[in-house]
């Protein structure tokens, strides 16, 4: 839903792996998995989801949440045991600050769970992530055949006296 006076969406992050969440879980990734693929320069501004990326969402290991827009569910994030990060928005929702909004509320609930880093992984040419890898103040790390790696360090800083 769209806040006319702020021209923001309205949103609700919550924990996504109660029960009672799967379908609207399920119908979320299904409409993702069926979503267009763009080649070309638009590529970089409207990623489909990977395959993979699907696949890591519907797993059950570490924890996940959704975003909800007029209870429907437009995001999905999931951190795995080892600290991966994987997070996709409806395409209706992109540029909308949701997807950075849902990383700060998993690198919170990490934090929470003591996790010590976070890697999200990506093509070079996702604007859409390195958008949230920088909001969340990701260190980031470009590699071979065209991935990034961003990477969020959650351990306190030593403070000097």
């Amino acid at each position: 839903m769209h806040n006319e006076d702020t021209d923001t969406v309205e949103a609700l992050i919550v924990a996504a792996d109660h029960p009672s969440l799967a379908g609207d879980i399920d119908e979320f990734l299904t409409r993702l998995q069926v979503e267009r693929r763009y080649f070309g320069p638009t590529a970089s501004s409207r990623p489909k989801p990977t395959r993979a990326l699907l696949a890591s969402l519907r797993q059950r290991g570490g924890f996940r949440m959704a975003v909800f827009v007029e209870a429907q569910v437009v995001g999905l994030a999931r951190i795995d045991g080892a600290g991966e990060l994987f997070l996709a928005v409806a395409p209706e929702y992109r540029n909308e600050g949701l997807g950075t909004e849902l990383g700060r509320a998993m690198v919170e609930r990490a934090r929470q769970l003591h996790y010590t880093r976070l890697v999200m992984r990506s093509s070079h040419r996702s604007g859409a992530i390195r958008r949230v890898g920088d909001e969340l103040g990701c260190m980031v790390v470009d590699g071979h055949h065209g991935r990034t790696e961003f990477i969020l360090d959650l351990l306190p800083s030593e403070v000097s006296a």
